[in-house]
């Protein structure tokens, strides 16, 4: 019994592997910096920067085990809350001042989580819309998989990494570093 492609998508059709290993990731990245960036952060932005990290990356974990990721329609929103609040904060700072609890915040680290949610989101829609469109059970090679998620990890990496390193946590760790390698040359 072939389903419509309407109940397809309410019923969650699959989603191919490699698309979920991206958003996985995606999301992955998007949460560390969230986290990271929420560690070194005054109170009321630690909060909210901490609740959206960990959502995150939870979301991120799921998407993995799951053939479809989890709660995709709302998914598109939430990977968008984050950067709607960072762009609400900028906009009332640069309107009104700007608070001292959201001036000390990176820019660079909050504007790459943003550019992955806003990718999670896109890539949601585009997904979303597929289904409509078809109603197929959607499978990949191991191999194809594998290459997929590698292929995600490395782009993700090459843009969290030096987001990270200009967090606090990630500063103190590069310090921390050097003050470790004191006189040793390796």
């Amino acid at each position: 019994m072939s389903q419509t492609p309407e109940l397809a998508t309410r019923s969650g059709a699959s989603t191919a592997p490699v698309t979920r290993a991206w958003l996985a990731v995606a999301s992955l990245g998007a949460g560390l910096l969230h986290l990271a960036t929420g560690a070194g952060a005054a109170l009321p932005a630690l909060v909210a920067l901490v609740i959206f990290g960990a959502a995150e990356v939870s979301w991120a974990v799921v998407c993995l085990a799951r053939d479809r990721p989890p709660v995709a329609s709302f998914a598109v929103y939430a990977a968008l809350l984050p950067v709607g609040c960072w762009a609400a904060v900028a906009t009332a700072g640069a309107t009104f001042g700007v608070s001292p609890a959201f001036a000390a915040l990176p820019a660079f680290p909050l504007f790459v989580a943003s550019a992955l949610d806003v990718a999670i989101a896109l890539t949601l829609v585009v997904s979303i819309r597929r289904a409509t469109l078809t109603s197929r059970v959607v499978r990949a090679s191991t191999g194809r998989f594998v290459a997929g998620l590698l292929l995600s990890a490395v782009a993700v990496t090459l843009v969290t990494v030096p987001a990270l390193a200009a967090t606090g946590p990630g500063a103190q760790a590069v310090d921390a570093h050097l003050l470790h390698e004191g006189g040793h040359h390796h």
